[in-house]
């Protein structure tokens, strides 16, 4: 019992110091929005050269396809970039 306390009280601590959550179960076509200030890639998350920006908190867009951790999405603008989904959540 006191593990399982030990273990929640981190869990929560890490939560609350902002640090990056995983990413929701998603599929191509779901819309998510960015919780906090995200990189993204041109060229994919692995690309040789640094990030080519970041996509600000509360930016929505629609996931196009997952590649373990690199997503490719579509923001309003039609513009597709890739994302590592550490603070992405569901849109509502």
């Amino acid at each position: 019992m006191l593990r399982l306390a030990a273990i929640t009280l981190l869990f929560v601590t890490a939560c609350a110091k902002g640090q990056a959550t995983a990413p929701p179960e998603a599929k191509p076509g779901d819309t998510f929005v960015v919780t906090r200030d995200t990189l993204f890639y041109d060229s994919g998350c692995a690309q040789a050269r640094p990030n080519d920006g970041k996509l600000a908190k509360g930016t929505r867009f629609t996931l196009v396809a997952a590649n373990g951790n690199c997503w490719n999405v579509k923001l309003a603008d039609e513009d597709e970039v890739y994302i590592q989904p550490t603070d992405v959540a569901p849109a509502s």
